[in-house]
């Protein structure tokens, strides 16, 4: 057993394996633009709490090293399956945003979609909206993380 897990590390490390380490690396300077909506507002302000985790240093100039530009973002929530009352029994979220991402002449569109069902309950529709926030962020913890690797995929030199 122990050969077995030395021939592996021995395989990983060899081939050039290494987990990603954004913290020997040069935050981008980031110039985000977007419409001011309620949900736009929520995502940025999000990834300015996040920004280290990004590795980001977010700037006011157009100048900055990467540009950021939120085509659409959407929330749609909806019922879904009936219970024997014919009242709602589910829940579905579905989660989208688009952004248009730019550094140097270099443009790529990126995008995002999740979606997620929850037990619906009409006794306690607090607990729904609850359920519902907590959802929201979860897919922009989702997103951000998805954005991460893109960036790093096709922005990092």
């Amino acid at each position: 057993m122990k050969f077995l897990i030395v021939l592996i590390s021995f395989i990983l490390f060899s081939c050039g394996f290494s987990p990603i380490d954004s913290s020997k690396r040069k935050p981008f300077e980031v110039f985000i633009s977007y419409d001011d909506t309620l949900l736009n507002n929520q995502f940025v302000n999000e990834m300015r709490k996040k920004g280290s985790f990004l590795n980001f240093q977010f700037s006011n100039s157009k100048d900055a090293d990467l540009n950021i530009r939120i085509l659409e973002h959407t929330i749609t929530k909806y019922t879904g399956a009936k219970d024997r009352n014919f009242f709602a029994a589910t829940g579905t979220i579905d989660y989208e945003i688009s952004m248009q991402i730019s550094k140097l002449g270099k443009s790529e569109e990126f995008n995002f979609r999740s979606s997620e069902i929850f037990p619906y309950d009409t006794n306690k529709i607090l607990s729904n909206e609850k359920k519902m926030e907590d959802l929201q962020v979860m897919f922009f913890f989702e997103a951000q993380n998805q954005l991460k690797n893109f960036l790093y995929l096709y922005f990092y030199d």
